[in-house]
């Protein structure tokens, strides 16, 4: 277990740190799992069995049995429930160890975006056994490797991601208006992801696709309902939220880190896009 002190919210490691991982749920239980923490890799959380609570970035899920949550890198939750299932870590760097594997393997990253609001996956009857096979054969795999084990594991991970994107597209309601996929918007994610702290402005995302900000504007509109500046303000206010809420770090402290020069610039813009201000937001998630 290793903890990061200069950081209020924890990460939560693996006792053997490995790019990839699969156990039973209920063995999964460390130092922070009944408190607020995130952790470094990519995790999908099956409860095959559950009652309580899950919380994740905010809101708090009620449990029922055959549920799937897909979390990104960095994501904050917290575990308050009897369960039993599975869960599996896994790194960008272990699915997509080189090009031909970019090419050949579904580019699973899109599925973790919640750009069109998070929520878990039901699982349905159906598709219940085919899961349960391939995290039988992952475990088999991993925990007695042998020639090609790295290799073989990826595409029963493969498969696995695949049989939830199917899910998730099957949970989706009538009502919800048909979005496109774009290999731009996962690439947009990712630049979001590293440079939002920093970069505020449109045109740098806009010029690292050569296209225009009005062009791009228009590509992620299609893709995810938001333009650009709607998903970069998105992810700056969710960041601001977790640091208000998780840790003990100053208002004027939360501004900076965030690439804000002015601390009332910024909770002007936090209000903005809120409707409250920091220092409210966190004396309710305090009270």
């Amino acid at each position: 277990m290793s903890n990061n002190k200069s950081l209020d919210i924890p990460y939560q490691e693996w006792p053997l740190k490995s790019q990839f991982n699969i156990a039973p749920l209920n063995m999964a239980v460390m130092d922070f799992s009944h408190q607020p923490h995130r952790h470094h890799q990519f995790q999908i959380l099956w409860f095959t069995k559950a009652s309580g609570r899950h919380m994740v970035d905010f809101v708090w899920y009620e449990m029922e049995d055959n549920m799937l949550f897909l979390l990104r890198p960095g994501q904050v939750h917290q575990l308050d429930c009897e369960r039993e299932g599975h869960v599996i870590f896994f790194t960008e760097r272990f699915y997509f160890a080189n090009k031909h594997d970019k090419e050949t393997l579904y580019d699973f990253s899109h599925l973790f975006d919640n750009w069109h609001g998070y929520g878990p996956i039901c699982v349905s009857e159906s598709t219940t056994p085919s899961l349960l096979g391939l995290v039988d054969l992952m475990n088999r795999e991993h925990r007695a490797p042998g020639a090609n084990s790295r290799s073989i594991i990826k595409h029963y991970l493969n498969a696995f991601l695949l049989l939830a994107e199917r899910e998730k597209k099957r949970n989706v309601t009538d009502t919800m208006r048909p979005l496109h996929h774009d290999s731009r918007v996962v690439q947009l994610r990712r630049l979001l992801e590293k440079h939002y702290t920093r970069e505020h402005q449109v045109a740098f995302y806009a010029n690292a696709f050569a296209l225009t900000p009005k062009r791009l504007n228009e590509i992620t509109k299609e893709t995810s309902g938001r333009t650009v500046t709607e998903l970069l303000h998105d992810r700056i206010v969710l960041e601001a939220k977790r640091n208000l809420a998780f840790s003990h770090k100053s208002v004027k402290e939360i501004c900076y880190e965030l690439g804000f020069e002015d601390p009332a610039y910024f909770s002007r813009f936090f209000k903005n896009n809120t409707g409250i201000s920091p220092q409210d937001f966190r004396d309710i998630m305090f009270k």
